[in-house]
């Protein structure tokens, strides 16, 4: 369990940082800042699960939390432009 909380919590201070950057840049990078947002909240959620089940150890709870961690980031692996529009479903991008 402490690797999870570790791994989520070096993803939230990657996350962080990654939203004040792009909303210190200029253009449409501010856009982006809404995607990282909405991840880093994801991963705050799955934190504060991890400190309030970290009493129990129980097995099948450890590989749902794996699993919620490990979702986005391999789906940003495999497909991030699929990942950033399921995370921008209500901003239009139209470089017309």
């Amino acid at each position: 369990m402490k690797l999870l909380k570790k791994t989520c919590l070096v993803t939230l201070i990657i996350l962080a940082l990654a939203t004040i950057i792009t909303l210190l840049l200029g253009g449409f990078m501010p856009l982006f800042s809404i995607a990282f947002g909405w991840l880093f909240l994801y991963y705050l959620v799955i934190y504060i699960v991890l400190i309030l089940l970290s009493k129990n150890e129980n097995n099948i709870l450890k590989y749902a939390m794996a699993t919620l961690i490990c979702i986005p980031i391999v789906w940003g692996l495999f497909a991030p432009e699929y990942l950033f529009d399921f995370l921008l479903q209500g901003v239009k991008l139209d470089f017309k």
